[in-house]
């Protein structure tokens, strides 16, 4: 059962988390929702602004701080 509490504690244990698959981007524990559109989704992280760029975006799941976004990425990057 250790390893179990372990491996538990590792995997969510983060301040957050950015997973993009083929066409899905998933992003854990983000504070806000700044901007959210067809073409650009910006999310306010603890300390900085997620930029995601692209097209054909269409939000599969929103919690209190996880969304999970189906789209054409184009760009993605950290503002201030």
């Amino acid at each position: 059962m250790n390893l179990y509490k372990t491996i538990q504690n590792f995997l969510f244990d983060q301040k957050y988390s950015i997973e993009i698959w083929d066409k899905y981007i998933h992003v854990f524990r983000f504070i806000d929702i700044i901007t959210l559109n067809e073409t650009l989704i910006i999310l306010n992280m603890e300390n900085f602004n997620l930029e995601i760029k692209g097209d054909e975006f269409k939000v599969l799941k929103l919690t209190k701080n996880e969304i999970l976004i189906n789209g054409n990425l184009k760009e993605m990057r950290i503002a201030s």
